[in-house]
């Protein structure tokens, strides 16, 4: 191909994948909590317009942006993606291995996938590296060329697991910049394990000096996934059956938060990564990230990475982890009961009742 292929290639391709993030980000956008799609939209701002995670754009700017993308998600309405074109050739907008052996030998790489089962997400990137590890192949992605609502630095499709560096920053200067007390013990902790002291980071953020917190974070992202693939296919039948027989319900979301919690504290999950490798700065971040259903099932994070603050305990973060996969298999086995006898709305009660309820303290999410 001549010096201009490549260039002839992006200009053919990226207004159609583009055109399928806003179809994607419209169809989803609906189901985030206001406060956390108004946080997407900031952040999905920054990322369009190129600017760090810390720079702030002009109000008036920003709320005509805002207006505008809401506009266009209106007209998208219940539209779904479209076909791809490229190189004289309609491909489905999900056939990202038909459209990368035009790609890949560019250095680009075209993703589909779904979130949750249902929900489409698409990127084109830069690709950064490749390798096999556990079976699966790991493609690390640079440069994305497309941006989505989404913000998923990791994302396992198809016996492949895609390392995203676009998303990552603007996820981690959200938690370096979160005022919240119970937030910032850990991020500093974690901060300071990445050699950086927080209160200067803040007030003289650079892209170097986030460089480690970058790499470890996202290896942090690898553990999490190679996780699930892992320890948390323990979960996995059960997830499939949940979505097909309650999708939408409690009963799905809190599956898959069990799901994720078996795969950062199983027998070879991420915290137990961590743990072996005395990592202080992604121990001290764990928590920060935890939200949802992992962390009502596992509260006992907290003290135990204060116990590591203050005494260097790190036997008590390992018998956290133990005490997490513990709760999180007990969860698994509960629930494949109730299922195995009750059905409909009698199995969502008895599930409440008898595994949520008692295995999360019977708390509540924030909002409900």
């Amino acid at each position: 191909m001549s010096a201009a292929g490549p260039e002839r290639l992006l200009e053919e391709l990226l207004p159609q994948v583009r055109a399928n993030c806003l179809m994607a980000d419209a169809a989803v956008a609906g189901r985030f909590a206001l406060c956390g799609l108004l946080l997407r939209l900031r952040n999905l701002h920054k990322w369009e317009r190129d600017l760090p995670p810390w720079q702030e754009g002009a109000p008036d700017e920003v709320l005509a942006w805002v207006s505008e993308r809401e506009e266009v998600w209106d007209a998208l309405g219940e539209l779904t993606p479209r076909p791809i074109r490229l190189a004289g050739r309609d491909h489905d907008p999900f056939d990202a291995d038909g459209l990368n052996a035009h790609l890949e030998p560019l250095g680009l790489h075209y993703g589909a996938g779904l979130v949750g089962a249902s929900l489409p997400v698409f990127f084109l990137a830069k690709q950064e590296r490749r390798w096999r590890c556990n079976g699966l192949e790991i493609i690390s992605l640079g440069h994305e060329f497309t941006r989505d609502i989404f913000f998923l630095p990791g994302l396992r499709q198809d016996g492949r697991i895609f390392l995203r560096r676009g998303p990552l920053p603007y996820l981690l200067w959200d938690l370096a910049a979160d005022p919240r007390r119970s937030q910032r013990r850990f991020v500093g902790f974690g901060l300071a394990g990445y050699g950086l002291d927080h209160q200067q980071l803040l007030r003289r953020p650079t892209w170097e000096a986030l460089v480690p917190v970058m790499e470890g974070e996202l290896q942090s992202v690898l553990w999490h996934e190679l996780g699930e693939a892992g320890d948390g296919e323990l979960a996995a039948g059960l997830l499939r059956r949940v979505w097909l027989e309650h999708p939408g319900s409690e009963l799905e979301h809190f599956v898959r938060g069990v799901k994720d919690l078996l795969a950062d504290a199983g027998p070879d999950g991420r915290l137990k990564r961590i743990i072996e490798g005395r990592l202080r700065g992604q121990i001290g971040f764990y928590p920060a990230w935890l939200h949802g259903y992992p962390r009502l099932l596992f509260p006992e994070i907290d003290a135990a990475v204060m116990e590591l603050m203050a005494n260097d305990d790190w036997a008590a973060v390992e018998q956290a982890r133990q005490l997490a996969w513990r709760r999180a298999v007990a969860a698994v086995e509960g629930l494949e009961d109730v299922l195995g006898r009750q059905t409909g709305q009698a199995a969502r009660a008895e599930a409440q009742a008898k595994v949520i309820g008692p295995l999360t303290g019977f708390r509540r999410l924030p909002g409900e």
